[in-house]
């Protein structure tokens, strides 16, 4: 049993690292590889275009959430667990071995333009999966710290991301990856592709999915239809969700250097310190939502990160408070919603459509806020607002936070809620606000 539930975190965890450790390498190395593969007269206009790319594969995102979702919802949580994490690492194995914009022009734009939409399909549909499967598979009185250490794995990536490349920068010097070491970052994210799609292959079907498929179909868009208003919800909880991470574990050191008050080297280094506080806090936020629930935790996680942005950043820019004390405070508000939020949002819907219908808001949220945040806040900066950059973050943490105080506890589902059962089909004609009930007490 043990053993079993091991396989569970482990699993979850594994796809989650890869995802983050291959957006975060993307968006770290974008300064070093932007002039090797995009356009461009100067530098400015060449990491501008390699943003925008990072932007385009969270384009995808929405439409690899509800393939992908369907793919979890009918073929199983195994069969998406696998195929998001194929995709994700067939996709750095290209940008790893892409020609150079001097060797084959626009092309070598085109590919890695291609791989990133490839990449952005297969991860619309991670972040779901692997929280159905958690939500699925765990003991309900450890729920939300499986989930917790499942999705610290972002935070593990990032920051397994950000020493990727302070080696490659120690070993090789700045002229060293800009002129082709970066390869090296993204075979290194392929790599670890393949070890998850390893582990994957021995995870077990959850019993709840199976017992949903022994008891036949159940129709898809009734059920959709009846469970509008906690899609809107679950797009509101996202935007500040990925708006923050992005913030806080990717662009933070970028944000720094801009300041003028921290070099490449100095902002680097500290950053580590932002990670493992966003981990601590993650892993703590699963015993917290254990014992308390999990709606007072997220709300707390956002509340708190809405709160201190601004004056927190502000602080940074103007010398008033060290990185090593701002970044961690910023990123540990963060980490404390980020464990528990993917979860939670598991049970607001019920089996047959639980997959997608967390994927496709979640993924349009990142998309729309997430994948966008690096490049808008590179062209605040480069407008002469740093300042807004916080105030742009602060904004879609708030609507979070609002949303965090609209989710009530009789909003979530029992976790074993079937599909094909009486009270399954009850749920597409009742309210969205009236919970189905099954075996299962509210956990």
């Amino acid at each position: 049993m043990a053993a079993s539930r091991t396989r569970v975190v482990v699993a979850s965890t594994a796809g989650i690292f890869v995802e983050s450790l291959d957006w975060t390498i993307y968006g770290l190395l974008a300064p070093y590889f932007a002039g090797q593969v995009f356009p461009g007269a100067d530098r400015v206009t060449q990491v501008l275009g390699a943003y925008l790319v990072f932007a385009a594969g969270f384009v995808a995102r929405p439409l690899g959430s509800f393939l992908m979702g369907r793919i979890t919802d009918t073929r199983g949580r195994r069969a998406g667990l696998l195929a998001s994490v194929s995709l994700i690492a067939l996709g750095s194995a290209i940008i790893a071995l892409v020609p150079t914009h001097a060797a084959i022009g626009a092309w070598s734009a085109v590919v890695v333009v291609a791989a990133r939409l490839l990449q952005g399909i297969a991860m619309g549909g991670e972040v779901a999966t692997a929280a159905t499967f958690v939500v699925e598979s765990a003991p309900p009185e450890r729920r939300h710290r499986y989930g917790a250490f499942a999705y610290s794995g972002d935070a593990f990536g990032t920051l397994a991301g950000t020493i990727v490349l302070a080696v490659l920068v120690g070993a090789l010097g700045v002229s060293g990856v800009q002129s082709g070491g970066w390869r090296i970052a993204f075979g290194v994210a392929a790599a670890c592709g393949l070890l998850a799609l390893w582990i994957r292959t021995g995870v077990p079907e959850t019993p709840v999915f199976e017992q949903a498929r022994a008891a036949g179909p159940v129709p898809v868009r009734p059920l959709l239809r009846a469970h509008r208003g906690r899609m809107l919800l679950a797009f509101m909880l996202t935007i500040g969700s990925t708006m923050g991470v992005y913030f806080g574990s990717v662009y933070l050191p970028e944000f720094a250097q801009h300041t003028g008050r921290y070099t490449a080297d100095q902002a680097t280094a500290v950053q580590p310190i932002a990670l493992v506080a966003l981990v601590l806090a993650m892993i703590a936020s699963g015993f917290l939502a254990d014992r308390f629930g999990p709606l007072p935790v997220i709300r707390a996680g956002f509340t708190a990160a809405a709160v201190l942005v601004v004056p927190l950043m502000l602080g940074l820019a103007h010398g008033w408070l060290p990185y090593a004390v701002a970044g961690p405070l910023f990123t540990a508000g963060v980490g404390l919603q980020l464990g528990v939020t993917p979860v939670a949002g598991a049970r607001l819907f019920p089996v047959p459509i639980r997959a997608v219908a967390l994927g496709v808001p979640a993924g349009t949220a990142i998309a729309l806020f997430g994948g966008t945040f690096l490049y808008v806040a590179e062209w605040l900066i480069d407008h002469g607002a740093l300042g807004w950059v916080p105030v742009y973050a602060g904004i879609g943490l708030t609507v979070s936070a609002v949303g965090s105080w609209l989710v009530h506890e009789r909003l979530m589902y029992p976790v074993d809620t079937l599909a094909g059962t009486l009270a399954g089909e009850r749920a597409a004609q009742r309210p969205t606000t009236a919970p189905v009930t099954t075996t299962e007490e509210l956990a």
